[in-house]
């Protein structure tokens, strides 16, 4: 899958599959075929570590929404590094 190959854990914007995006309805459609795919892969009954990621998933959406953009800007910048 061209799509899946192509990303390098950057913002979906970021993400260039080769698939045009001409419409507001297609760049929907093509972040929740990322969505799905994402959850599939980190929920499969395979993950060792699936329980432990739904854990801190809930923890996180418990956080601020202010503390929050800062956990993911502090977490791009270390990626950068």
């Amino acid at each position: 899958m061209l799509h899946m190959k192509t990303f390098d854990g950057g913002p979906a914007s970021n993400l260039d599959c080769g698939l045009p995006v001409k419409s507001q309805l297609q760049r929907d459609m093509l972040r929740r075929l990322r969505f799905k795919f994402s959850m599939k892969i980190l929920f499969h009954e395979i993950n060792v570590h699936a329980k432990k990621m739904l854990e801190l998933a809930k923890e996180f959406d418990k956080t601020d929404h202010v503390e929050k953009m800062a956990i993911i800007i502090d977490a791009f910048k270390k990626r950068e590094e």
